[in-house]
């Protein structure tokens, strides 16, 4: 698996996008003493790499709803946990899947909705071919939420090319774009980015 570095103004800039998302460009720049399109080319390159999911609002949903959320682990085999996966993408109830390491191999989180709602949600789950076994818990309330930390000197493990998206692996070509490292999966996919740079 492919690791890179990251430079201190691309840890700066993770470090202040984490405290504030809405921090603006120009606000970063003076920070880093660095112009904002180059603080803008920065960002754009951590969101295609796939180090930022996105910049957005983290709304709590309690203030909203009495609705709460659900925590469903599942265990599928090996061999049928991507095509699980896969389904799961399209089911607007689930919110976030991750991979464990217990008898269950999935975790998801619902979106908040009536309890009534989960339990169906969990019996559908439950009777799908691939699952072997499923639990689930209610997420009655939560109770507070650190923002994720973000490790001094961070590599990054799992990268995606910034013209298709690709994950990168041990091979990889690199270049430098006014001063900016940018990362991809092959010498055709550094061309057509360089193509499209100068198409812009």
């Amino acid at each position: 698996m492919v690791k890179i570095e990251l430079d201190n103004a691309d840890l700066t800039i993770l470090n202040r996008l984490n405290e504030n998302g809405r921090i603006t460009y120009s606000e970063l720049a003076n920070e880093l003493n660095l112009t904002v399109p180059t603080v803008k080319s920065r960002i754009d390159k951590l969101t295609k790499i796939g180090v930022i999911h996105h910049i957005g609002v983290y709304l709590n949903p309690h203030s909203l709803t009495n609705e709460s959320a659900a925590l469903i682990k599942v265990k599928v085999d090996k061999e049928e946990k991507k095509e699980f996966i896969k389904f799961l993408t399209s089911v607007n109830e689930v919110r976030e899947v991750f991979e464990v390491l217990d008898e269950f191999n999935l975790m998801m989180i619902t979106q908040n909705q009536p309890l009534n709602m989960h339990h169906i949600l969990y019996e559908e789950i439950k009777a799908h071919s691939y699952v072997k076994n499923a639990e689930i818990n209610i997420l009655v309330k939560e109770v507070f939420a650190n923002p994720h930390r973000i490790p001094k000197q961070s590599q990054l493990l799992n990268v995606r090319c910034e013209y298709c998206g690709k994950q990168i692996s041990e091979s990889y070509e690199t270049e430098k774009f006014e001063e900016i490292r940018h990362y991809f999966c092959c010498t055709s996919c550094l061309r057509n980015y360089k193509k499209w740079r100068e198409s812009q």
